[in-house]
C-alpha cells in the first residue's frame, strides 16, 4: 500500500475486488480520469485487469461476519487511508456516513438496490421478521440520505432519496473492442449463455429446467457462468466439464472471461422472477448480452418492455414457464434472420444507449463538484490485490 493518501476510496465489505460496477467501472474510471483511487473490497478466487486501482483485500466473511466485523474492518480502514473522498457501496457500512463526515471528508453513498423492497425478497427474512427488516431498510434510506451524495443505479432507488443531492448511475457495461468484432450469432456455436448469481428469484428453476424442456431445440446446449446456490440447479455445478453435454457450467470466471463467454454463445437468458426488486432493476448481464451481439430472452416486465421493446432485440416470455423460455429459443433456432436481427439490434442499442460513457461522464461530474478536478502529479496507481 502507498502511503500518500489517494483522492478517492472506494469501500465495500460485501462485493469482491472485481466487482464489475464497484472496480471495474466506477472506481477504474476515476482512476483512469487522473484521480489517484484506492479500493477496499473483499477478496476473491478470480483476478481481473490491470486498472490503474489501488486495491486491499478483506477476507471473505459468513453474513453476520460481515455485517459487524467486516464493515468495521473496512471503515477503519478507509479512515486510514486519509482520502478525501470515501465511495461506500453496502447497506452495511451505513453507520459510517456521520462518523466519516465528523471527520472532515465527503461521503458518497452507492445505493445499488431498493432496499426496502430488496429484504423482502432475502430468503433468509422469514414472513416473522420481514417486518422488522423492512422496517430497518427504510431506517437505512434515512441515513444514506445524510451523505453529501447518494449514486443511485436505477430511477426507481432515486427516488427514495433527496434529488438535490442524488445521481443516476445506472449498470450499463463498458464497451470493449472485442464485441466491436464479433460475429453474428447465427455463425457461432447453438449455445445459450446464463452469467451471474443463479438463485431461486433468479430463474433458476427455469434455467435448470431448460434442456429439459420438450421444447428446446436438439443439438443446443446451456452454459453457465457464476455463482449457483439455488437447490434446484445446484446439480448443474456437479455435472463435468464436458462441451458434448447439454449443459456447461464454467464456475467462477473473471469479469473479462464471462464476456468473452458471451461471444460463443447465440442467446442470453434474463428470467428473473417478479419480485418487488426485480422488476424495477436494471441487470447488467442484460446489457452485457446486448454489447455481445446476443439475441435475448428476458422476464416480461413493464419496464424491461419499455426499455427494449421497440427495439426488436428481445423476445419477452412468462419467467415461470420452462416450456416458453425453452421455446423462444427454439424460435431463434428456427429462424436465423429473427436471430440475426434481435443480435444486431441489440448490439446498436448498446452502443448508442446502453453503455457506461454516458454513466461515467455523470460520476466524474460529481467527483469534480465535491473534490474539484485531479490535481497535478495525481497519478493512477499499479492495481493489484
Amino acid at each position: 500500500m502507498t502511503t500518500s493518501p489517494p483522492d478517492i476510496v472506494h469501500v465495500s465489505s460485501a462485493h469482491p475486488w472485481t466487482d464489475n460496477r464497484v472496480h471495474l467501472r466506477e472506481a477504474a474510471g476515476a482512476a483512469a480520469a487522473g484521480y489517484s483511487v484506492r479500493l477496499i473490497a473483499v477478496e476473491s478466487d478470480v483476478t481481473t485487469r490491470e486498472t490503474g486501482v489501488e486495491v486491499v483485500t478483506i477476507p471473505r466473511r459468513r453474513r453476520r461476519a460481515r455485517m459487524t466485523f467486516g464493515s468495521a474492518q473496512a471503515v477503519r480502514l478507509a479512515v486510514r487511508s486519509r482520502a478525501r473522498l470515501c465511495h461506500l457501496h453496502d447497506p452495511e457500512l451505513v453507520w459510517a456516513v456521520p462518523l466519516l463526515r465528523v471527520l472532515g471528508r465527503r461521503v458518497v453513498f452507492d445505493a445499488h438496490e431498493d432496499l426496502p423492497d430488496q429484504v423482502a425478497s432475502k430468503a433468509y427474512v422469514s414472513r416473522r421478521t420481514a417486518r422488522p427488516a423492512r422496517a430497518l431498510a427504510r431506517l437505512v434510506v434515512r441515513l444514506v440520505s445524510t451523505a453529501d451524495r447518494v449514486v443511485a443505479a436505477t430511477e426507481t432507488i432515486a427516488d427514495a432519496y433527496p434529488a438535490g443531492k442524488t445521481v443516476l448511475v445506472r449498470n450499463y457495461p463498458r464497451l470493449r473492442a472485442e464485441e466491436a468484432s464479433a460475429i453474428e450469432p447465427s455463425r457461432r456455436p447453438p449455445v445459450v449463455a446464463y452469467v451471474g448469481a443463479l438463485t431461486a428469484n433468479r430463474g433458476s428453476a427455469a434455467v435448470a429446467g431448460l434442456t429439459g424442456s420438450p421444447a428446446f431445440p436438439h443439438g443446443w446446449r446451456l452454459e453457465l457462468a457464476g455463482h449457483v446456490s439455488a437447490p434446484e440447479a445446484a446439480e448443474l455445478t456437479a455435472r463435468p466439464r464436458n462441451d458434448e453435454l447439454p449443459v456447461v457450467f464454467h464456475g467462477r470466471l473473471s469479469p473479462e472471461a464471462t464476456r468473452d463467454l458471451l461471444l460463443g454463445a447465440r442467446v442470453g437468458v434474463v428470467v428473473f422472477e417478479p419480485t418487488a426488486a426485480h422488476l424495477n432493476s436494471l441487470p447488467t448481464k442484460l446489457f452485457e448480452y446486448m454489447a455481445a451481439g446476443l439475441a435475448v430472452v428476458v422476464s416480461d416486465f413493464p419496464l424491461w418492455r419499455r426499455l427494449l421493446g421497440h427495439l426488436d432485440c428481445a423476445t419477452f416470455v412468462d419467467p415461470t414457464d420452462v416450456d416458453a423460455v425453452a421455446g423462444a429459443v427454439a424460435a431463434y433456432d428456427s429462424d436465423p434472420d429473427l436471430l440475426d436481427r434481435h443480435g444486431r439490434n441489440g448490439r446498436r442499442a448498446a452502443l448508442e444507449t446502453f453503455s457506461w460513457d454516458g454513466e461515467e461522464a455523470t460520476l466524474l461530474g460529481l467527483y469534480r463538484d465535491l473534490i474539484g478536478s485531479p490535481t497535478p502529479g495525481s497519478h493512477a496507481r499499479e492495481g493489484g490485490s
